[in-house]
């Protein structure tokens, strides 16, 4: 009797041991599946220096993802945009660390309003010439071409994200250092 007691009470130890494994391991998967699929890598950044007594013409700073110079850039308008080739993979193939395939195709000015647009100065720049790397095709859900563009402001700096789906941008406000008056320097002088 004692041995099936004890063996009635050791059936649910042993469910719950197993249970809070799978559970364990279940949280482990939708962490990498989550943190897969919302992975994003950073393509480009661009920072822009505006032409003295040239309305809407910019030199934009484009730099690579590791931060190497791209190139120098002149762009007409008050806003830029930037395109790129994607190759989407199958969400599947994403969580085994296949993300999707992307080129940078052009960089761009453009104009907010569309008379400016349709006939004022305009230049586009080939940023990479190659196609991208053909995959198993299995692995690939489709292809598809990626455009961000954003208004043009300056001591901003822009960054160029890849998603597993799209390229998106995200902009943050440069602190600039103010030169300091010669009153405000004396103040600092004497403690004030």
């Amino acid at each position: 009797m004692p041995k099936l007691i004890g063996g009635i009470i050791t059936i649910p130890i042993v469910i719950s041991i197993i249970s809070l494994i799978l559970n364990a391991v279940l949280a482990l998967l939708l962490t990498v599946t989550y943190s897969t699929l919302t992975k994003e890598s950073i393509v480009a950044t661009i920072q822009f220096d505006k032409i003295p007594d040239q309305p809407k013409v910019y030199i934009a700073h484009l730099y690579s993802e590791n931060g190497s110079k791209i190139g120098d850039y002149t762009i007409y308008g008050d806003q830029w945009r930037m395109d790129a080739g994607f190759i989407k993979m199958e969400y599947w193939a994403n969580i085994f660390g296949i993300d999707s395939k992307y080129t940078l195709n052009r960089f761009e000015g453009r104009y907010k309003n569309i008379q400016d647009e349709n006939s004022q100065k305009h230049k586009a720049y080939l940023l990479e010439s190659h196609n991208i790397i053909d995959t198993f095709s299995f692995l690939v859900d489709t292809q598809y071409g990626s455009s961000v563009y954003q208004d043009i402001k300056l001591n901003t700096k822009y960054t160029v994200l890849k998603s597993q789906t799209a390229l998106m941008v995200r902009e943050k406000k440069l602190t600039t250092v103010k030169d300091k008056s010669f009153f405000d320097k004396a103040k600092e002088a004497i403690g004030y």
